[in-house]
């Protein structure tokens, strides 16, 4: 219970930043699409950098989540043509959308009416693939155990 009140609040914290960085106005994304907003590069940049550096470093020191108290730790995986063919997927939707799934929330709380049909399409986009990766109707299940080693 308490991881979830912690991802809840990590995630409204995520939406503020997202919400005050203008991240939730489609024209900004648009803009950020035609190149002529940098900041939204800089800010996903910048991002990327500290997060790449924070989880190695955690990873380095054998360092345990806060809140579950696992290790931190990932499998890498080769990239496969299937991770072009998703990501592919999801620029083509970003564009049209003039969002990504990241501040949809924060734009639906904002009152941002063009969230609505974007976080419908995001829910229906999971449930399709976990229908075509398991061929059938997918049943909430436990988490698969950590990778020995990690």
């Amino acid at each position: 219970m308490i991881a979830k009140v912690v991802g809840l609040f990590g995630g409204a914290v995520f939406g503020f930043t997202l919400a005050w960085a203008r991240l939730t106005d489609p024209r900004v994304i648009r803009d950020m699409l035609l190149l002529k907003e940098p900041h939204v590069f800089l800010i996903m940049g910048s991002a990327v950098a500290i997060a790449a550096l924070g989880v190695r470093a955690l990873k380095a020191n054998g360092a345990r989540a806060i809140v579950t108290g696992e290790r931190i730790g990932w499998v890498v995986e080769r990239p496969r043509p299937r991770h072009v063919a998703g990501s592919a997927l999801f620029a083509m939707g970003w564009t049209v959308a003039g969002t990504c799934p990241g501040p949809v929330a924060a734009m639906v709380g904002e009152g941002r009416l063009i969230g609505l049909p974007v976080a419908i399409g995001i829910i229906a986009g999971v449930l399709l693939q976990r229908r075509i990766v398991h061929g059938t109707r997918v049943e909430r299940s436990a988490p698969a155990p950590a990778p020995a080693g990690l």
